[in-house]
């Protein structure tokens, strides 16, 4: 088995499980570390932490970098359009 490398530290919980759920949605295994200690102590450092195999890491870290970048939806731009902030020349 391929060692596990932590791919993300998690400000909460439910933060570590929303990725968890993103990259094994992707068919990465995830474990996550310090899950329930962060919860039940209030301890410096003591965040969940994304674990994955070090063949995983890379993919895992840019799937977790599309999670945190904002995007723009087609109802985003339908939105710009209906109020009249279309990018186009007038």
């Amino acid at each position: 088995m391929d060692r596990l490398v932590e791919v993300y530290a998690a400000s909460d919980i439910t933060l570590a499980y929303l990725i968890k759920a993103h990259l094994e949605d992707a068919g990465i295994p995830v474990q996550i570390a310090n899950e329930n200690v962060s919860a039940a102590y209030c301890i410096d450092g003591m965040v969940p932490r994304i674990l994955v195999s070090a063949c995983h890491a890379e993919d895992a870290r840019e799937i977790i970098a599309e999670i945190q970048s904002p995007s723009r939806t087609d109802e985003d731009d339908d939105f710009d359009d209906m109020a009249g902030l279309d990018d186009s020349e007038p």
